[in-house]
């Protein structure tokens, strides 16, 4: 019984329900669409690198180094903010017959167009900014530049690892 009320109810409600349209006279609207800020940071080719090997240098065997190239895509941006999330490491965690564990001096890490601006990167950002007047889509060339001494003595012989997280924010 309930059931057929209320079934009843729902379908005579919208009958009682009436509303005149009142005009309301010309309204402008104005949409502007606009697209986030981006950066695209990646190899020159595509992709990112998966893993860096260093190498030593052949002026100064305790010296180990890579440098590699990065672009940089700026969208609606004229500049962007680039920062370590902490030094870079590398460690050998050493098995009991292989002695104590080793370290690599914190690698020093730098950032810039040309090996004549390099900046060194730590854990306050650095800001980069590309030339005024560029279009609204800019694509720069960086060098990435890390480098780190290599722990001295016997039994330094071995794989190291370490984790670089590089943080870039756009310049909001």
């Amino acid at each position: 019984m309930n059931i057929t009320k209320i079934i009843a109810l729902f379908l005579l409600l919208p009958l009682q329900v009436r509303a005149d349209s009142i005009p309301l006279g010309n309204i402008d609207v104005r949409l502007e669409v606009t697209a986030h800020p981006r950066i695209e940071v990646e190899k020159p080719q595509g992709g990112w690198y998966s893993s860096i090997k260093l190498e030593s240098s052949p002026e100064n065997h305790l010296l180990y180094q890579k440098e590699l190239p990065v672009t940089v895509k700026l969208r609606r941006q004229e500049g962007f903010r680039i920062s370590v999330k902490n030094p870079l490491i590398l460690t050998r965690h050493s098995t009991a017959r292989a002695g104590a564990d080793q370290a690599f001096s914190p690698a020093q890490v730098r950032w810039g167009t040309d090996h004549a601006n390099l900046r060194v990167l730590s854990t306050i950002p650095e800001a980069f900014n590309v030339a005024q007047g560029k279009p609204r889509q800019t694509n720069t060339d960086y060098i990435l530049h890390i480098s780190a001494l290599a722990p001295s003595g016997p039994n330094s012989a071995g794989k190291y690892h370490g984790q670089l997280t590089l943080i870039f924010e756009t310049n909001s």
